[in-house]
This record gives C-alpha cells, sequence and structure tokens, in this order.
C-alpha cells in the first residue's frame, strides 16, 4: 500500500445521544476507506421498495418561542423506501444490507435510505463505527475495526470483540440464543452470522412497516 494509507481517525465526527457522544464515520468517508484499500471492489444498490403515497410520521423536536422551550411534535409525510446494497472488496469478500427511509423523518428519504445502505454493507466489512440505537442496526466502532494486515489487507483469523458485541445485540432483538462457543468463531465465520443476522432482522422490520 501506499504512503498515504486513508486514516479513518482523521474523518470522525461527534455524534450526542442518551450516552453522551459517540464518534461516527461518514458514509462517504467509509467510501472513500473502502476505495483505498479495494480499488478492484464493487458497490452496487438495488431499490427494493418505494411507495410516494404511503403515510409516515416521525416525533421530532422543535422550540416553541413562547413557552422558551424544545417540545416534542408528530411530523407527518407521504413517502417511504427501501434500499438494498451489496459490496464486494475484490478480494473474495462481500456484504449486503437494507435500510429503509421515510419521508416524515427526511426530505430526501430515497437518497438516504440508498446512503444508509452502503453505510451498513460497508460496516459488516469493517469500514464503519456507528452504533445507533436498538431499532437500528450497529455498526463497528473504529477502534474495535478488524485489523488489517498493511501488507496484502487481509482481516484476522478469530473473532473480533466488536463483532461478538454486536452479534449479541442482534441475538437479543431476534430473541434467539447466543452461541455458546461465539468467542472462538473465526473472523469470516461471525462475518458470515452477522450478515444474516442483519437480513433476518432487516425482514422483520420490513415486515412489520410495509405489509
Amino acid at each position: 500500500m501506499s504512503n498515504n494509507t486513508f486514516n479513518p481517525r482523521e474523518h470522525l465526527i461527534s455524534i450526542k445521544n442518551r450516552q453522551g457522544a459517540t464518534e461516527y464515520l461518514p458514509v462517504q468517508y467509509r467510501v472513500a476507506w473502502f476505495r483505498s484499500e479495494c480499488p478492484e471492489g464493487t458497490i452496487e444498490t438495488e431499490l427494493l421498495h418505494l411507495d410516494l403515497d404511503r403515510e409516515t410520521e416521525e416525533e421530532v423536536s422543535v422550540w416553541n418561542a413562547e413557552k422558551r422551550r424544545s417540545e416534542k411534535v408528530v411530523k407527518t409525510a407521504k413517502g417511504l423506501a427501501i434500499f438494498r446494497a451489496t459490496i464486494k472488496d475484490g478480494k473474495g469478500g462481500s456484504a449486503t444490507a437494507t435500510k429503509m427511509e421515510k419521508a416524515a423523518s427526511f426530505p430526501d428519504f430515497v437518497s438516504k435510505a440508498e446512503t444508509g445502505a452502503v453505510g451498513r454493507a460497508l460496516a459488516l466489512l469493517g469500514y464503519g463505527n456507528q452504533f445507533v440505537g436498538p431499532e437500528e442496526f450497529f455498526d463497528d466502532p473504529v477502534s474495535q475495526v478488524p485489523a488489517r494486515s498493511p501488507v496484502n489487507g487481509t482481516a484476522p483469523e478469530l473473532i473480533t470483540e466488536s463483532q461478538i458485541t454486536t452479534i449479541r445485540k442482534f441475538c437479543t432483538l431476534l430473541g434467539k440464543e447466543v452461541p455458546q462457543n461465539l468467542s472462538s468463531f473465526r473472523f469470516l465465520d461471525a462475518k458470515q452470522m452477522l450478515e444474516a443476522l442483519t437480513n433476518e432482522f432487516n425482514t422483520r422490520k420490513r415486515g412489520k412497516s410495509v405489509l
């Protein structure tokens, strides 16, 4: 690799949450990171569902000037989209993820759904760091991203701590038992399990939201 290796830590931003703040790597920098290490890699997206007439709603905070405080209100808008992203690193690795977005949450919900699917798939390959909450997908923290060899960019042989944490969270959400021998999994086996759990979680979520 060249001396100008992409450093994701230089592009982290801080996102406030209930626990305080979380470091987050925006999707455009995940893509740049991926391209720098996988020049022959491919990113493909597919629109799985688009309903421009679907009524959606989202609880948001707005400032009440008269009361001088922020208040919760329900915002409504028509539109819902679901995208799937499939990413191949050109070295034998691949990941697939989906993302749903609604108009009430974001005006350009179609583009946001596509971007979100790409971000999730990149996280499955180790290019990401987001943790957004139990109702969403969990990206691996950059501090726990699987270490890559400076020579050939290969992933570690054994499962990483971030993979273990994410698998346990998905098992809890899906009502599944956590494998007793999880800590002895190989990295690639854990990645495949995460892909399966992600697809199952998104399928259930999509079924509740769309059907």
